[in-house]
């Protein structure tokens, strides 16, 4: 699978999508505040998951380099989650463990992990 980068964009929140091999790398940049993230997310995050499956890819969203996400931006990331399981889409999500507040934050989504490793929380 192959294609441009693009960027997407709402307030302060940058997504850059990167389609190459086997997987479709969403980069998170910025800040996700606002206060119904997932009027911009729900439709984005379902699109990518249907362009993945579609190319045999595996997600890959790397919040890694996003400098802060409040409570209401983790519903539509566990929904993408959870959509991506019943779809029987790979999944994986990368964070930053020297960030505190990513520390905290996803290693709380580890309990969405399966032992088949279709869906990964990993920190880096």
């Amino acid at each position: 699978m192959s294609g441009a980068p693009r960027r997407l964009v709402e307030g302060e929140l940058v997504l850059e999508v990167r389609p190459g091999g086997d997987q479709v790398r969403v980069v998170w940049t910025g800040k996700s505040a606002d206060r119904e993230p997932g009027r911009f997310l729900v439709p984005v995050l379902s699109s990518l998951l249907g362009e993945a499956r579609a190319a045999g890819a595996r997600l890959v969203l790397d919040f890694s380099g996003l400098d802060y996400m409040n409570s209401s931006t983790f519903t539509p990331v566990v929904k993408i989650l959870d959509e991506a399981r019943r779809g029987a889409v790979p999944i994986t999500l990368e964070y930053d463990q020297a960030k505190k507040w990513q520390a905290l934050s996803f290693s709380a989504l580890r309990t969405f992990e399966t032992p088949d490793g279709s869906v990964v929380v990993a920190g880096r």
